[in-house]
């Protein structure tokens, strides 16, 4: 069964020009729903690639990415931790 995945920024740690807190991004499977996300960040979103796949996919209970409550982008002088947020499709 695929997921839902939204993101939300949870703290942003600097002066980040593209997220506050609050903002979101949404994804379906490899689809961003854009009617439902804010401002995306290429630089961010590489960053976050690797786990949406994983977070997307159903994958074994005891799996380690289904634990995965945050995920921080990489930059180091301004990082945005998203709180992630899974639902199932229908």
């Amino acid at each position: 069964m695929p997921y839902r995945v939204r993101l939300i920024v949870k703290e942003s740690r600097g002066d980040c020009p593209y997220y506050k807190v609050g903002d979101k991004i949404t994804f379906e499977e490899a689809e961003i729903i854009k009617e439902e996300s804010d401002r995306l960040c290429i630089y961010a979103l590489a960053a976050l690639a690797p786990y949406l796949t994983a977070l997307c996919r159903d994958t074994p209970k005891e799996d380690w990415i289904n634990r995965k409550e945050l995920i921080q982008c990489p930059d180091v002088n301004r990082p945005v931790i998203f709180m992630v947020e899974r639902e199932p499709l229908k």
